[in-house]
C-alpha cells in the first residue's frame, strides 16, 4: 500500500523556516524574551511541527552540530571500534563538514541575544554527546575503560573549544578544520601559535 504525503511544505524547509525565526527573534528581543510561540508564529507553522524538530528552544541553535555528532557516532560505531588515531580522523571529518550556522551566529552573539546559562547547558549537552560517542569507539577498540573516557572528554572539549574559537574569530576568516588542529594540538602537547586575535 502507497501513501502519499499530503500538501504543506517540506520537512526540511518548516526545520529551516523556524531555525531562521528563531535567530532573528534573539537578535531582536532576546533568547529569554522569546517563546516557542513567538518562534512558530513568525515561522507559520504549528507549535507541534516545532516539536517534531526540536525537543527545546535552544535546540534550535545547534542543529548542524546535532547533525554532525550523529554521523560522527554513526562513523564511528563500526565493529572493533577506532584507536585514537582514529577518532581524531573523524573530528577532522566533522570539523570540515560543519558550515557556519547558528551555533557560530550564537557563540558572537551570544551577549546581544542573552544566552548566558542556555548557552553554556547546550554546549554541555553536546560536550557530553561527543564524549560517550568517542569513549564508545574507542573502549570498542580495546582502550581500557578509564582511559577511554579521559581520551573521549579530552577530544570532545577540544571540538567544542574550536567551534567556540572558530565562532568569535569569524567563521569566514578561518576554517574549522584548522582551528581543531590547534586544539589537538594543545592536547597533545605540541607547541601552539599564539593567538591570532
Amino acid at each position: 500500500m502507497t501513501t502519499t504525503r499530503g500538501a504543506g511544505r517540506p520537512r526540511a524547509a518548516s526545520r529551516a523556516l523556524l531555525e531562521e525565526a528563531a535567530c532573528e527573534l534573539f537578535l531582536e528581543q532576546g533568547y529569554a524574551a522569546t517563546s516557542v510561540a513567538d518562534v512558530t508564529l513568525r515561522a507559520g507553522v504549528s507549535r507541534s511541527t516545532f516539536f517534531n524538530y526540536f525537543d527545546t528552544k535552544s535546540d534550535l541553535l545547534w542543529t548542524g552540530v546535532d547533525e554532525q555528532v550523529a554521523a560522527l557516532a554513526a562513523r564511528l560505531a563500526a565493529p572493533g571500534g577506532a584507536d585514537l588515531a582514529g577518532v581524531d580522523r573523524e573530528l577532522r571529518t566533522f570539523a570540515t563538514a560543519l558550515g557556519p550556522d547558528n551555533v557560530a551566529l550564537a557563540f558572537s552573539q551570544e551577549s546581544v541575544m542573552g544566552l548566558g546559562d542556555d548557552l553554556r547547558e547546550a554546549a554541555v549537552r553536546r560536550l557530553a554527546d561527543v564524549r560517550d560517542v568517542a569513549s564508545a569507539a574507542l573502549r570498542a577498540a580495546g582502550v581500557p575503560e578509564l582511559t577511554a573516557e579521559v581520551l573521549g572528554a579530552a577530544r570532545a572539549g577540544a571540538l567544542l573549544a574550536a567551534v567556540r574559537s572558530w565562532s568569535l574569530r569569524g567563521p569566514g576568516r578561518v576554517a574549522l578544520a584548522d582551528v581543531l588542529e590547534e586544539a589537538l594540538a594543545a592536547l597533545d602537547g605540541a607547541a601552539v601559535p599564539a593567538d591570532p586575535a
